[in-house]
């Protein structure tokens, strides 16, 4: 049995779940061939250099070659056979899907990274919108920003009177945030969530925003979000640990790991987030619920100001409850 098998048949048993309940669904491709953005989340970790058998690199040289070749500083090849399977691809899963009762909005890439040539994404986004309201015009057109959230790049993507169903999506994080982003209060934590969502550069967008993707976390405790068993930003606060969660396989797929053992390989860049003693990292301690509703509040008032739409990233999580719905 491949990976993906069932796939096709799963999506579609839980487009008629959500059409029968009246829940509204955005179809977003998170994975291209050769990775839009170098995130294991597009499918391929890239790029991947391994020092021996148990140590590898991935965020120093983190690359993504979708668009084509990146020398480091700029796409010197564009690779229009990927971009003209990715149309072909948005076409067949359109026709597939774009008429069900559930579907309400289309995305064609999620989270191209911010490298990525602005000329080739915007070109491959008006063609993927061209397709999509050619099939069904109804749909909503979600584009991601790179990113880049600026009205001064993204207001020329379509004219002032052609955009009825655009929407920009944005991913705004606070997970992320290092340096001087990283906060010991919720006050402070909420007053910069509203400052960046407010400043000049996105108020001036003319789109739709959606916040396709946020969480409640202020740090990135939560195991493996880094990658796996590999280490990008730094700590904000504190880690908490648990016990690592079983397999919910059956056997004699659900094989468990060695919980005694003190750290298990192979290990990315230093300090790599490996299981301890069966143990896991996850969301930071320090701040309590109470706080951590006061994040919840002001990111709905903001997202009232702001947003049009907003999607908490993830329905269900094994251990971190504030990735979680």
């Amino acid at each position: 049995m491949g990976c993906t098998d069932g796939a096709a048949e799963k999506i579609e048993w839980a487009l008629d779940v959500f059409a029968k309940y009246g829940i509204k669904v955005l179809l977003d491709v998170h994975a291209w061939k050769d990775s839009q953005n170098g995130f294991d989340n597009s499918g391929k970790a890239s790029d991947l250099e391994w020092f021996d058998e148990t140590h590898f690199q991935h965020w120093p040289i983190q690359n993504a070659s979708w668009m084509g070749h990146y020398n480091g500083q700029e796409y010197d090849v564009i690779n229009t056979e990927n971009i003209k399977l990715a149309l072909e691809n948005i076409r067949l899963l359109m026709e597939r899907y774009g008429h069900h009762p559930a579907v309400y909005a289309f995305e064609p890439m999620n989270e191209p990274w911010w490298n990525s040539d602005l000329p080739t994404l915007k070109s491959f986004y008006r063609e993927a919108r061209e397709i999509v309201r050619g099939i069904n015009p109804k749909t909503i057109f979600v584009f991601h920003e790179s990113f880049r959230r600026d009205a001064a790049i993204w207001n020329d993507l379509f004219p002032d009177d052609d955009m009825e169903n655009v929407v920009l999506d944005t991913h705004p994080y606070m997970a992320f945030w290092t340096g001087d982003l990283v906060f010991n209060t919720t006050k402070e934590y909420c007053a910069e969530y509203e400052s960046q969502l407010t400043d000049e550069a996105t108020s001036k967008i003319k789109y739709p925003m959606w916040a396709g993707e946020w969480a409640l976390a202020t740090d990135v405790c939560a195991f493996w979000l880094n990658g796996f068993n590999d280490y990008r930003d730094p700590y904000a606060h504190e880690c908490a640990w648990v016990q690592c969660p079983k397999s919910y396989m059956p056997g004699p797929y659900g094989v468990d790991f060695d919980r005694t053992l003190p750290t298990i390989g192979p290990f990315g860049v230093s300090p790599p987030n490996t299981p301890e003693y069966g143990m896991c990292t996850t969301d930071s301690n320090f701040f309590g619920d109470d706080q951590v509703q006061e994040l919840a509040d002001c990111h709905m008032a903001t997202f009232d100001k702001t947003m049009q739409a907003q999607f908490i990233w993830n329905f269900r999580t094994e251990l971190e409850s504030r990735w979680s719905y």
